[in-house]
């Protein structure tokens, strides 16, 4: 029951940091400094939240059942960063080879904001990839194939795995479905080989930092 429990609290705290920032803005009609000011609070306190309600007494989970160590960990978190810049090549190449479009608005956008106010970038880098693996791998991948083991244990992860990638990708709609689609069914796998969240969070910082970064002229 323990685990059922934090899993919801984690979903609900999610969802009133993603939302915050726009009610607010709603009631008080912020300036754009506003509301990127008001977003990084809200993410990063968002973010240390959501890593105290996941490590904190939590249960452990399908994919925790087998714990690599910690120089494992770092290692397979810097090969996943690797193989995820890998796939996004091959899958963007084969999308403009379709005649699809390689560029998202929804990074244009972000980029956007990180060039003319540079803080922001906390929020790409730490607040974003931390909260969305707890709630996509940790909670919506590991616990809930808990709570469908009773299927089949490999079989539950499976499903699970396919659930939160694709939610993970409807959460970045901007027409690459696929895209990331197959960024999240990598992050479940390595979460499921690890054992560990924070293999996943580490590819995900990386990913973003090397995005972002540039644009700081770091």
């Amino acid at each position: 029951m323990k685990l059922e429990k934090k899993s919801i609290y984690i979903l609900i705290t999610y969802l009133i940091v993603y939302l915050l920032p726009s009610i607010l803005n709603s009631f008080f009609k912020l300036t754009h400094p506003e509301i990127f000011n008001i977003q990084i609070v809200d993410y990063l306190a968002g973010a240390c939240i959501l890593c105290y309600l996941a490590f904190h007494d939590m249960p452990t989970n399908l994919p925790e059942k087998r714990r690599r160590s910690v120089g494992q960990n770092l290692i397979w978190g810097i090969l996943g960063f690797i193989f995820v810049i890998v796939l996004q090549t091959i899958i963007l190449r084969l999308t403009v080879q379709s005649g699809g479009n390689a560029s998202s608005q929804n990074t244009t956008d972000l980029l956007s904001i990180v060039k003319n106010y540079p803080i922001y970038a906390l929020i790409i880098i730490i607040g974003a990839p931390i909260m969305e693996e707890i709630v996509f791998r940790k909670v919506l991948f590991g616990n809930l194939a808990n709570l469908l083991s009773f299927i089949n244990p490999k079989v539950a992860q499976i499903l699970t795995a396919l659930i939160s990638s694709g939610l993970f990708a409807l959460a970045h709609s901007d027409g690459h479905f696929i895209l990331y689609g197959a960024i999240g069914l990598w992050f479940c796998w390595l979460y499921h080989h690890t054992g560990r969240i924070q293999t996943s969070m580490m590819a995900h910082i990386l990913m973003n930092s090397l995005v972002v970064l540039p644009i700081l002229g770091l």
